[in-house]
């Protein structure tokens, strides 16, 4: 049998094994280490009794901590998203969160202490990523014959077997991490029989289009079921927290943006005739329509001939227009956009009229990507790029799907780390 390394957010089987529910003794345990390692690496320092700044301390070492694994879990969920890569900015929030907590409840603590467990946090969770990594390494997978079984198998960075006779007697028990199979098309007796038995033996089974979207981060649209309204409507509660959080975070950093807009607004004004600010009506959500704005980083007349997408080296684009559509400068005035609810900071990218309603006649379920509010920044711009054409359109709408249907607020904490990167590093502009 070949061996497969397990891609990063194939964690959740539909059928999970009983050893799942130990998960919090284990966390526990790993905290209780953590702590007891600190005290023991303090204790020469000094031989006072437990005050309450020492208790403090170890109570933010043990938040530090355990909330810093949680994260880095909940994260390491969405294909690309290394735990290691992850680690300096959980690390770098969760320290920070302390010392909010600290300050303004102007709490006692130990300067040593808290200075031990910030050197021990990070090798502490690398050892312990080391150790499940090792672990996990030789486990299989089993596929079975139907639906798109050959998009896993050739899958070039993960081996797997594929299983061609529905016998329990093939599956080694010990070191098998899963079968997986199409829940959405119907099975012979013996192959059903198969996966009843494996449920018994606490074989975690998994559906295709669940692992084609960790492995790749995208949905197999080819092979995707037609969803009802309900299936993709985001949740009111992470509606809600979305909503309160991108609001007060566009305010709070407003003393940061704002000059940095009017800077380069005076500068686009110096440059090229026209307008600093370029507004122009795309589709939200819903299929509504509103007016987008941005910084104009093209001539004035660059869309006389009609809407069309930008091109590699487009003669249209500004000197000053091509800075800032690399780092995405020019998307900045967006967040009156999202202020005023017609926006979100993470989410589709809204495109024209005139191209959704070319798109809507050859891409089937192109419009479900209006089902939430379209975004700055979305999970497609951060791992596809920029889409001119039909086929990567159609890329780029497997990425949407994929975050539509797997919305939560640590996929756009994963969004927000790597659109960071991509402003640093220019993927994907035009």
């Amino acid at each position: 049998m070949n061996t497969v390394t397990i891609g990063p957010g194939l964690n959740q089987s539909l059928y999970k094994p009983t050893q799942a529910n130990s998960k919090p003794q284990i966390a526990l345990i790993h905290t209780t280490i953590f702590i007891a390692l600190i005290g023991a690496i303090y204790s020469p320092f000094t031989n006072e009794a437990l005050t309450p700044n020492l208790i403090n301390s170890l109570i933010a070492c043990a938040f530090a901590y355990s909330i810093s694994c949680y994260s880095l879990y909940k994260l390491s969920n969405f294909p690309g998203a290394s735990t290691l890569l992850n680690l300096p900015s959980v690390l770098l929030i969760v320290i920070a969160a302390n010392a909010i907590i600290f300050t303004s409840f102007r709490l006692e603590y130990s300067r040593t202490m808290l200075t031990i467990g910030a050197v021990l946090l990070p090798i502490a969770i690398a050892l312990q990523h080391k150790l499940i990594s090792n672990k996990n390494k030789n486990h299989l997978y089993l596929v079975t014959p139907f639906g798109c079984y050959q998009n896993i198998l050739n899958n070039k960075e993960n081996h797997y077997k594929l299983l061609t006779t529905p016998s329990i007697e093939e599956l080694d028990v010990d070191q098998v991490s899963g079968i997986i199979f199409n829940q959405h098309e119907k099975l012979p007796n013996e192959w059903q029989q198969l996966l009843a038995r494996a449920a018994n033996l606490e074989i975690p089974i998994y559906d295709i289009s669940q692992v084609y979207e960790s492995l790749n981060g995208k949905s197999p649209l080819e092979y995707l079921p037609e969803p009802t309204n309900n299936s993709l409507k985001p949740h009111w509660l992470y509606r809600g927290t979305k909503r309160i959080l991108e609001s007060l975070l566009i305010i709070t950093s407003s003393p940061v943006w704002l000059p940095l807009v009017l800077l380069f607004a005076i500068a686009i004004k110096l440059e090229s005739k026209g307008p600093a600010f370029f507004i122009q009506r795309r589709v939200g959500q819903g299929g509504k329509e509103f007016n987008m704005i941005k910084l104009r980083s093209m001539c004035q007349d660059s869309e006389a001939n009609g809407a069309q997408f930008a091109g590699e080296d487009d003669p249209r684009i500004t000197r000053i227009g091509k800075f800032i559509r690399k780092v995405r400068i020019d998307e900045i005035p967006q967040f009156i956009n999202v202020l005023k609810g017609e926006m979100a900071l993470i989410g589709p990218r809204p495109e024209q009229q005139a191209f959704v309603k070319e798109f809507e006649q050859k891409i089937p379920l192109y419009t479900y990507r209006h089902v939430v509010k379209p975004g700055i920044t979305g999970w497609a711009q951060v791992t596809h790029g920029y889409a001119d054409d039909e086929d990567s359109t159609k890329e780029k709408l497997a990425h949407d799907f994929y975050y539509v249907k797997n919305l939560s607020l640590w996929l756009d904490i994963v969004v927000i780390v790597k659109t960071i990167k991509t402003m640093v590093s220019g993927f994907g502009a035009r």
